[in-house]
């Protein structure tokens, strides 16, 4: 099957799939989006497959958010959505990976950024490139974190890391990011999708109802947060979506500007 804006390799048991938007560095496109919730559907469908990884195409693993598609790309503060856009989930990939019945391994390749770095996250083990970054960029844009990074990212690394990351939209290198908890392992990038197969490779030959269970008692007790969590960002995301400080940020952006002076309206 052919997916939008994404690519799907399977060998030896093992699925790759590919965030194929190489010249935004994998941004979250309205195609990948939902390439995202269909593959990992037709994944947990498929027993031949019994570990997937997760990586990007060139560059980048993923710099969330197309900002071209955000409200304030338009250049006038955005009206109110209708009833029904308002109870729909922003970001519903940001529970794809965990909902998914097998082990997933992501091989974060380059820059990981907001809803990105979120689906790094939500992938059960992290390995990361040397070359690769991390960065919580939602406040630069006048947004709040989403796709579940306001639970995943204090569950790996503390409250505290969390917090400042942002609040700040400092980025962080790969090493900094494994002090963290954020990754386990850190290798050369030429090296990276070798370790992460290696990686697979051995998962599989492992018994494939006990890995599955395995990861469906430890992310079921996280799922109804996450469901939650999402909810509450939605929520949020939705209010900051109207202010002028998110317009003013997203054009300054398209346009190659300084970020402008935030004025909390």
């Amino acid at each position: 099957m052919q997916y939008e804006d994404l690519l799907l390799e399977k060998k030896d048991n093992i699925a790759v799939i590919t965030f194929n938007v190489p010249r935004k560095l994998n941004a979250l496109t309205r195609g990948l989006s939902k390439s995202i919730v269909q593959v990992c559907k037709d994944l947990a469908q498929d027993d031949d497959t019994r570990v997937v990884i997760v990586t990007g195409a060139g560059r980048g693993f993923c710099s969330g958010a197309d900002v071209s598609m955000l409200p304030g790309s338009s250049g006038t503060v955005t009206a109110t959505p209708k009833r029904f856009e308002q109870f729909e989930v922003i970001g519903p990939y940001g529970s794809t990976f965990p909902s998914l019945n097998k082990p997933i391994i992501a091989a974060v390749n380059g820059p990981c950024v907001g809803a990105g770095f979120s689906l790094a996250l939500s992938c059960d083990i992290r390995i990361a490139s040397d070359e690769a970054r991390f960065c919580v960029a939602q406040v630069n844009r006048g947004l709040v974190p989403d796709a579940g990074l306001t639970l995943f990212l204090p569950l790996v690394a503390g409250i505290s890391n969390a917090f400042e990351l942002m609040y700040t939209a400092d980025i962080i290198d790969a090493s900094r990011a494994k002090e963290m908890g954020i990754v386990s392992k850190v290798v050369p990038g030429a090296q990276l999708m070798e370790t992460a197969m290696e990686l697979a490779s051995r998962i599989a030959q492992k018994p494939p109802y006990s890995l599955e269970l395995t990861k469906k008692m430890v992310w079921r007790g996280l799922m109804d947060k996450l469901t939650r969590q999402l909810d509450l960002e939605s929520w949020a995301q939705r209010i900051c979506f109207t202010t002028e400080d998110h317009q003013a940020s997203v054009q300054a952006f398209l346009n190659k500007q300084p970020p402008p002076e935030f004025r909390g309206r």
